[in-house]
């Protein structure tokens, strides 16, 4: 068998043929390829909006049923409040008649002490404000409140009252003046002011006390005893208002209508329960079933195209595999890969045709350079 350097200009041609036959399968290839590729991103888009569209689609679908209970549930839950609230309402104003009869007796006896209590002032003319408790905190006290009062009332007398005349005197009247700086000035405005104080508080008590020590005594008596028929009327309102049973005030209509809603509630919860199982066990199954048979054609159509362009591809692989092998085989392994393209190849094929060369190999010299063309050797 003859070498392929040996073989004329057809050896050529037919790799070039070859060459450029595998280059056109290529191509087709990577346009398949492409084409697959796009198809491949439009399936899985498909599949994603036929899933986001059978989800919103649930979703939206269960939300609704669930606002239509919802809105029902709240509808029952506001008429129960408002028997409530009437049914306190009541309760409370039932309530406040019972505290008014069961204290009316201890209220009338306080105000018949108030009454005593004014007369008697009034008998041996002792001054008015006397009854007041701020004179029994100061000149009378009794009990810790009492106590406490005249404790706050002293530090106010004895300190910050002086103290306030004193920085009145230095900051206002006198600011400025020599005199506001004077270390006595101090010691002064306040001894003053206690003295004013003091005197005020023995004036009243000489007045007062002193003068009608009897009557103040008896006042405070009758202050004691209005005093505990406070507690009591305070002990029994307590008492009432722990009194957890309801049926001496005769709300059972109220019991009734908040006993029927709850029920209605119940009853509406039960339904939405229902409902939603229904939901997730049939609807939802219907649900994606309608979209899956209006969409899935179009995706399966899809899906068609796509395994056909697999199969084409595989089938444009194989071809591009057995002509490069064949290439690789036939011409590659000879004139090398560098030669074995169509661009070159063409270069060659002219060469020979052109200058009449009859084997690749001269050919093959001529376009590498190491032999000179026939047309420069016939000028020289």
């Amino acid at each position: 068998m003859d070498s392929v350097f040996d073989q004329g200009v057809e050896y050529l041609i037919r790799a070039r043929d070859d060459v450029k036959h595998c280059a056109e399968l290529e191509q087709q290839q990577k346009q398949i390829c492409e084409q697959e590729e796009k198809l491949q991103k439009a399936v899985s888009q498909e599949e994603k909006s036929i899933n986001d569209e059978i989800n919103s689609t649930i979703k939206k679908r269960k939300a609704e049923i669930e606002n239509t209970y919802d809105s029902q549930l709240d509808a029952s839950r506001k008429k129960v409040k408002k028997a409530q609230d009437k049914k306190s309402k009541e309760k409370s104003e039932r309530v406040g008649q019972r505290v008014d009869e069961e204290t009316a007796g201890i209220k009338e006896n306080s105000r018949q002490l108030k009454i005593e209590m004014k007369t008697l002032f009034k008998k041996n003319r002792v001054p008015s404000f006397c009854r007041s408790g701020l004179y029994y905190s100061l000149f009378m006290p009794k009990g810790i409140g009492e106590i406490f009062m005249l404790f706050l009332w002293i530090i106010i007398g004895l300190a910050a009252l002086p103290y306030g005349m004193y920085l009145l005197f230095a900051k206002v009247v006198f600011a400025g003046k020599p005199v506001a700086d004077a270390p006595f000035f101090m010691a002064v405005v306040i001894g003053v002011t206690l003295i004013i104080v003091l005197g005020i508080y023995f004036l009243i008590f000489n007045v007062t006390k002193v003068q009608h020590r009897d009557a103040i005594a008896e006042g405070r008596k009758i202050r004691n005893q209005i005093k505990a028929n406070d507690k009591n009327i305070k002990a029994i309102k307590n008492a009432i208002n722990k009194d957890k049973d309801e049926s001496q005030y005769e709300l059972g209509a109220y019991d009734d209508k908040i006993n029927r809603f709850q029920e209605e509630m119940d009853m509406i919860a039960q339904q939405k329960q229902a409902a939603l199982t229904e939901f997730e066990q049939n609807t939802k199954i219907t649900i994606t079933n309608e979209i899956n048979s209006r969409r899935m054609p179009k995706l399966e159509e899809m899906k068609q195209q796509q395994a056909a362009l697999e199969e084409e591809r595989n089938a444009i692989d194989n071809q591009v595999k057995e002509v490069s092998l064949n290439i690789a085989d036939t011409y590659t392994k000879y004139l090398g890969k560098n030669i074995c393209k169509e661009e070159v190849l063409n270069d060659v094929i002219h060469i020979m045709e052109s200058e009449q060369i009859a084997t690749v190999s001269e050919g093959l010299a001529i376009y590498k350079g190491e032999t000179p063309h026939k047309t420069e050797t016939t000028e020289n």
